[in-house]
């Protein structure tokens, strides 16, 4: 029976998810917002279909009155705290799916009928009428009640779940129902629940624009996907051959910014031999007459790693040879975009360029003139954040599980 019930609850909690997503999917803008477990379970600013609704989910109970009862006064007495407002933005909405008993609540019904089924209650054999407790009119009443929508036919668990599939093809460009099920409703799914643990109200909060850039990671699941079923030989293999195959044995020439995620595993002799072969494999091959427009290299940005150690990196590299450029004129000097930018000549064969922060990408990248610009991120936890990757410029998110993985890539 405990495990039971137990079910019972997740079912419920994934029932109330499930229909977040679902009013996310169908908000009419890219604006729109919900908070999850705000005022009540869903808070939904979309225009003139604002509403606060409370979700239930009783595939095993009958509908009575009573079972949402609470929730209805709940609700009122929030309307009630409002100051009971002629023109208030936000609908009361209380959305559920039962086993039965869904005739028991007549499609229109008077305020009498209001007040019996849903305003009184006993408690501790007192009659407790609620509208009267806190001293509101038929006029107030009335206008919460044209505010308030009950629906007690709501979908079952199951057709709920198809109709988020038809609105995640339909949204997601590309988005095929296969991929819908595997790979973009478990996305949907994390980002809800991801949400719903924040102690925070601000943070609970997100516009449709931002679920759907979360939701829309079908590479990065199909990555965890296929290492996981086919190791990290095969892994490595499908990088390369996705991100690093060209149509000649010449790389051709591209402005390519590898973004390399390193918290906690620097190991100055590894990371210098992976960056000396990033710089040798990414940049043209020289020659005694090689055009200056044929000349390029590629740029690195190590998330994680600290200054002391960069340092360390910088100075192990420029020993062995290889000569790099990050972007200050002298030592002291503020970071210049455009100077990080010059492109390698005879006399200066650059072979690595640093980009010393995410916050500095769309700057360099504005500063590149003449080559296609690919930024590749190497990520353990979480890509770079879409807000730093310019537009026109293709982010390759690459999962991985350490910065070394790399080499057998390469």
């Amino acid at each position: 029976m405990i495990n039971r019930s137990a079910n019972a609850t997740i079912k419920g909690y994934f029932y109330q998810f499930d229909h977040t997503i679902e009013r996310l999917l169908e908000a009419a803008t890219p604006q729109s917002s919900i908070v999850v477990e705000g005022i009540e379970d869903i808070d939904l600013d979309d225009g003139d279909d604002s509403a606060l609704i409370q979700c239930k989910y009783y595939e095993g109970t009958e509908y009575n009155h009573s079972v949402i009862k609470d929730a209805v006064i709940q609700m009122l007495r929030h309307f009630h705290a409002k100051g009971c407002p002629s023109a208030w933005k936000f609908r009361y909405r209380i959305y559920g799916h039962y086993k039965g008993g869904q005739d028991k609540l007549p499609a229109t019904f008077d305020l009498d009928f209001f007040k019996k089924n849903f305003l009184t209650f006993e408690h501790k054999k007192a009659v407790h009428q609620v509208h009267l407790e806190l001293g509101m009119t038929d006029a107030q009443l009335e206008s919460f009640r044209k505010l308030l929508t009950i629906d007690v036919r709501a979908p079952s668990y199951d057709e709920q779940q198809k109709r988020i599939a038809k609105l995640l093809v339909a949204q997601i460009p590309g988005c095929k129902p296969e991929d819908a099920e595997v790979f973009y409703y478990p996305n949907a799914i994390n980002a809800i629940q991801a949400l719903a643990i924040q102690a925070d109200l601000k943070d609970r909060k997100i516009t449709k624009a931002k679920f759907l850039i979360a939701v829309n990671r079908k590479e990065i699941v199909f990555s965890l996907w296929l290492r996981q079923k086919f190791g990290d030989e095969y892994y490595a293999k499908f990088i390369k051959r996705t991100h690093f195959k060209f149509a000649s044995t010449k790389v051709p020439k591209a402005s390519r910014i590898f973004v390399i995620e390193m918290d906690n595993e620097f190991d100055l002799a590894k990371a210098a031999a992976m960056l000396a072969r990033i710089g040798s494999g990414f940049s043209h091959v020289e020659h005694s007459r090689t055009p200056a427009q044929d000349r390029f290299c590629p740029y690195v940005l190590l998330r994680g790693l600290s200054p002391a150690d960069l340092v360390s990196l910088k100075g192990c590299l420029l020993g062995q040879g290889i000569s790099i450029t990050d972007g200050h004129a002298f030592n002291g000097a503020a970071f210049s975009p455009a100077l990080l930018a010059v492109s390698p000549t005879k006399d200066h064969q650059i072979q690595l360029k640093f980009i010393p922060s995410v916050d500095s990408i769309t700057a360099v990248v504005s500063a590149i003139n003449g080559t296609v610009v690919e930024l590749f991120d190497f990520f353990k936890s979480s890509p770079v954040d879409a807000a730093h990757a310019p537009p026109g410029v293709r982010h390759h998110k690459i999962r991985v599980d350490g910065a070394y993985f790399i080499n057998e890539v390469l």
